[in-house]
């Protein structure tokens, strides 16, 4: 009996030298997680632009990226592969009780959100790009509207007419290899004539299986726990630009949709790639439509290039294979997301595009390199 005793005093030694250092790593991921969330709430925007976006982030962004830019593998495959392979191990643990369970649980979603925000969205609090240079986007009239609408609608059609003969049949519109190396310097100098951090190489994979972003209104993701942009394998190829450059400039540190936009607008304007101009003056008209009566878009379309008419067809077939699973509530979630980290106007931030480039086109002679 003493001998039986001591076995089961030597088991519990041993479950609680095996399990506390478990719980107390959970332990020390919540208080980091806590922490982080004050610092969120409390740090001023002078400091965390100082600091934070043109000091720490800047500085880690390189180092970050000439580890792990160069792996032919996403990094969210991996983080997602390591993530399962904790839960089974998790889930192993069940017969350690609830409260075990709780904090390790717990503790795994603190380590998520810590990494969060220190890995990235402590960039919420930088200046506002529009501050930043000097904008003043209520300024805005409806009459600067419709010349830009004017303006980008002749834009659009000057890109399709330079489209070289071969890259407008259907099959190029939909399948022609796009690669994140094909936008990064347009980005970076965009970055750079915006006065913006541009240090680094950032890395835009295209998920797959095909619509996984698309099912829920979302074309690209940024994932600051990986430090890589995403973007949706199923998206035609003539929309990847674009899309690459915006989830690009999120890696840069930019948080702000809009700002996002106008620095994919201008990255791809000023681009002397041909499919890479059309890319952007597509989606750009796009965003100024999207403020404008039915009745004129419908008028401006049948000025355009056959090319173009053929693009919009495509496209609107391609997402009609992507049925959005779920679509107020993820706007509504989003939405709040959003405003949560100082983003006022929630998702109507991604139409200030056109606010910002009418502002920067008044300001600024555009300078591009279109041929």
């Amino acid at each position: 009996m003493q001998r039986f005793k001591e076995n089961i005093t030597k088991r519990k030694g041993t479950f609680l030298s095996r399990s506390e250092p478990k719980l107390r790593r959970s332990v020390i991921w919540i208080g980091l997680m806590i922490l982080a969330l004050l610092i969120d709430r409390f740090i001023p925007t002078p400091v965390a632009d100082l600091l934070y976006y043109r000091g720490l982030f800047t500085g880690l962004r390189p180092v970050y990226d000439y580890i792990f830019g160069y792996s032919p593998i996403p990094m969210v495959y991996l983080v997602a592969g390591a993530i399962v392979v904790r839960i089974v191990y998790w889930i192993g643990d069940r017969k350690k009780g609830f409260r075990y369970m709780a904090i390790r649980a717990i503790g795994g979603v603190a380590a998520a959100v810590f990494f969060f925000y220190v890995l990235w969205a402590f960039n919420y609090h930088q200046v506002p790009l529009p501050k930043h240079l000097g904008y003043d986007l209520k300024s805005v009239t409806a009459e600067d509207i419709q010349v830009e609408f004017d303006r980008a609608s002749a834009s659009l059609i000057t890109a399709a007419n330079q489209l070289p003969p071969d890259l407008t049949d259907d099959l190029t519109l939909q399948r022609k290899a796009v690669s994140d190396n094909d936008l990064r310097d347009d980005v970076e100098a965009a970055l750079k004539t915006l006065g913006l951090p541009h240090l680094g190489r950032v890395r835009v994979r295209q998920l797959w299986p095909k619509g996984t972003l698309l099912r829920w209104s979302t074309a690209g993701i940024y994932i600051p726990q990986v430090g890589e942009g995403h973007i949706d394998e199923g998206l035609l190829s003539v929309q990847k630009p674009f899309t690459m450059a915006h989830e690009m400039a999120h890696g840069y540190g930019v948080t702000d949709e809009g700002a996002c936009n106008f620095i994919a607008w201008l990255a791809c304007e000023r681009s002397e790639n041909p499919w890479i101009r059309y890319s952007g003056s597509l989606t750009y008209w796009k965003y100024v439509a999207y403020d404008m009566p039915s009745d004129s878009v419908k008028q401006v379309m049948k000025t355009f290039p056959e090319v173009v008419e053929r693009t919009m067809t495509l496209i609107r077939e391609n997402d009609e294979k992507y049925p959005d699973l779920f679509p107020r509530y993820r706007d509504a979630i989003y939405t709040s997301y959003l405003k949560h980290h100082g983003i006022k106007e929630g998702l109507q931030s991604y139409n200030e595009v056109v606010l910002m480039v009418q502002q920067y086109l008044q300001r600024n002679s555009l300078g591009t390199n279109a041929k």
